[in-house]
This record gives C-alpha cells, sequence and structure tokens, in this order.
C-alpha cells in the first residue's frame, strides 16, 4: 500500500489549515493554534520521513525535531488556557514553559551551519548506530515523552476540572482538543518508538495521524467560530425560551467585543440580529435580551454605536476621503441613513464634525 497517497495531502492540509489561522486578526488564541498545528504538520512529515528513509536525503528535517516537540506541550497548554481562563496574550511568567525549548535550540543551532554530508553523518549515527542507544533513549525519553505527556496531563486536567459547564460548545471544543491532543501523542509516540517500530507499525502511526488531521479539518470546519471564540451556533431552538440563563455571559462579552472590534463584523451592511446570534451561539431572543441587560442597547442602537465610532476614526485619518465612501465602509447602507445616526449619536453632521477637526488641528 502506497501511504503517499495518504499523508501528501494531509501533510499539506495541516499547514494549509495554520495560515488560514493566520490570515485571520492575528489574536492571541489564533497565533497559537497556528504553531502548534503547523509543528504536528512538521511531525507528521518526519514521522513519514523517517517511515520511507527520505530523512538521510534531507537531513536538515532533523534540525527542529527536539525544539518543535518540546515546545508543543506548552503550546497546546496555552492554547487551552485561552478557552479555560480567557488567556488573550503571551505574560513574561509564561516564557517559563519555553526554557527546555529555547535551551535546545541554542544547542542545535550549529547544526544548521554544517555540510549536509555531516548532517547526514549525525542523522545516521543517532538513528542507527548501537553505539548511540543510550543518548537515542534520553533523547526520546525527555524530549518526545516526558515534556508532551505532562503538558497533555495539564491540559486534560484544565478542560474535565476547570471547565464552565454552562458554556453550551464544550462538547464539541472537547472533542476538538482532544483531537490535538491525540495528535500529539501519536506524533510523540511514533517519532520515540521510530528506533524499534516495525515499518508495518510505521505506517499505521502515519495513517491515524492522517484521520486525525482529516477530522479536525472536519471538526473545525463544522465549527468555524469555534477555534476563535469556544462557541457554536445553537443546534435547535431548546435554549429559547430560557433567554440568559443558559448562556456563559462573561464569555459571550468577551466574544461580542471581539467579533465587532477585530474581526469589524459591523462594516457589513448586511449584518442582522440573526447572524450576530448565529456567530454567538445564542438566538435572536437571547442576544437581543443580552444587549438590553447588559449594554442598555438595542441591536440597531449596538451596532450603529461601533460604525459611528469607526466613522470617526476615519474622518480622522483620511480628511479627503468622500462622506458617502466612509458611510458604505463602516456599514450603512446611504448616505442619508449614515448622516442622520451620526447627527444623532454626536449632535452634529459628518461634515460639521470633520470641519471642526480641521480647525482643532490648525
Amino acid at each position: 500500500m502506497d501511504i503517499s497517497i495518504i499523508i501528501h495531502p494531509t501533510i499539506f492540509l495541516s499547514f494549509l489549515m495554520a495560515i488560514g489561522l493566520l490570515i485571520r486578526p492575528l489574536r492571541f488564541r489564533n497565533v497559537v493554534l497556528a504553531i502548534f498545528i503547523a509543528e504536528l504538520g512538521y511531525l507528521t512529515l518526519f514521522i513519514y520521513f523517517l517511515h520511507t528513509k527520505l530523512i538521510f536525503d534531507y537531513p536538515s528535517v532533523f534540525l527542529l525535531l527536539l525544539p518543535v516537540e518540546i515546545s508543543m506541550g506548552p503550546l497546546l497548554y496555552l492554547y487551552v488556557l485561552s478557552f479555560i481562563k480567557d488567556k488573550q496574550k503571551l505574560y513574561y511568567t509564561d516564557v517559563v514553559h519555553f526554557i527546555p525549548c529555547m535551551i535546545v535550540t541554542i544547542m542545535v543551532i550549529p547544526y544548521a551551519f554544517v555540510s549536509d554530508e555531516a548532517k547526514r553523518e549525525i542523522v545516521n549515527m543517532l538513528i542507527l548506530q548501537e553505539n548511540f542507544k543510550f543518548v537515542q533513549i534520553l533523547i526520546s525519553t525527555v524530549a518526545a515523552v516526558v515534556v508532551p505527556v505532562v503538558y497533555i496531563s495539564l491540559c486534560i486536567w484544565q478542560i474535565w476540572f476547570r471547565k464552565p459547564s454552562e458554556n453550551i460548545a464544550y462538547q464539541p471544543l472537547i472533542l476538538l482538543i482532544t483531537l490535538l491532543i491525540i495528535w500529539l501523542f501519536l506524533g510523540v509516540v511514533g517519532v520515540a518508538g521510530a528506533l524499534t517500530f516495525s515499518p508495518g507499525l510505521l505506517v499505521l502511526d502515519n495513517i491515524i495521524i492522517s484521520l486525525i488531521i482529516i477530522s479536525f479539518f472536519l471538526v473545525t470546519n463544522r465549527y468555524p467560530y469555534l477555534t476563535q471564540y469556544g462557541t457554536i451556533p445553537p443546534k435547535n431552538k431548546r435554549y429559547a425560551k430560557s433567554y440568559l440563563d443558559n448562556i456563559d455571559r462573561k464569555n459571550i462579552n468577551a466574544q461580542l467585543k471581539i467579533i465587532m472590534e477585530d474581526e469589524k463584523l459591523f462594516c457589513d451592511e448586511d449584518l442582522s440580529l440573526g447572524r450576530l446570534a448565529d456567530a454567538l451561539g445564542l438566538t435572536k431572543n437571547q442576544l437581543s435580551q443580552f444587549l438590553n441587560t447588559y449594554h442598555e442597547k438595542n441591536f440597531n442602537n449596538f451596532v450603529n454605536g461601533y460604525r459611528i465610532k469607526e466613522a470617526k476614526k476615519i474622518i480622522i485619518e483620511e480628511p479627503k476621503r468622500q462622506m458617502i465612501s466612509i458611510a458604505f465602509a463602516v456599514g450603512f447602507n446611504s448616505y442619508s441613513a449614515f448622516h442622520s445616526t451620526f447627527k444623532k449619536a454626536t449632535g452634529v453632521t459628518p461634515a460639521d464634525f470633520r470641519r471642526k477637526q480641521e480647525r482643532d488641528d490648525r
């Protein structure tokens, strides 16, 4: 059986998913997941190279193995924390998780500057020669087993014992993170056991990893907001009568802020209460009451508030831009609607606001 028929497309798919996350707004959660998936893609490629002996033709691929393996555990843990504790940036205290990776990176840097022939000798020495069996076992145990397993355990503990039970997205979220954990586990086991696994077992490991990649891709496409916002559209209307009783209000408010301020969904003139509710995993009744209760605004006033704020920013930053262009850019479908809403919100017309800014700048 030619496993390249399965392996090649799934390796490409993993890197494609990573790139797809990076072309979105560069939020902490997106960047961490993109790096993690790219590293998993590399690990899958590495196992394939081990099985096919291509590692001896491309010895440079061997260079990244240890830094990648050691960094994947902390990256997965940070991604889980972004859901569990709403972690939104990397703090200086988080660097401690990457100290082993930095140490190993410094140690392997000289390897990058040796000739390809010398790299092949090093790969041959570490993989095939019995004299270096102890080194092989030590590297496999520390880099490919201990570090990832410790962080996988921390992730599982966070998911099962720290989760907010009222978040209705948790079942698919657990499925998604479980797929990542299995992918990581199979990868490190494949590398750690490469010296003793039979070719048949390596083939099986590659196939299972490929199936996990495909499953992860299907889950993220089924729930496109899950990886970014930790929410999903409701499957049915069983929450319609419960209004705000069954939602994580703090989490929804944080997601709403991200969607409006980072994604700038308000710039879409076709944005409706239903579309925004679906993006947040709420019914229209829930979102309407949420906005009235916690923001003291109805849907139109809430969205128009963002539109006017963005319009004022554009007027200040682009003093020569036509007002009708600004109106359409921020989500209004006509200049008259923009004019009346702007005047109602600020007390002056858009043109008067611009003239005032020009006077203030003199």
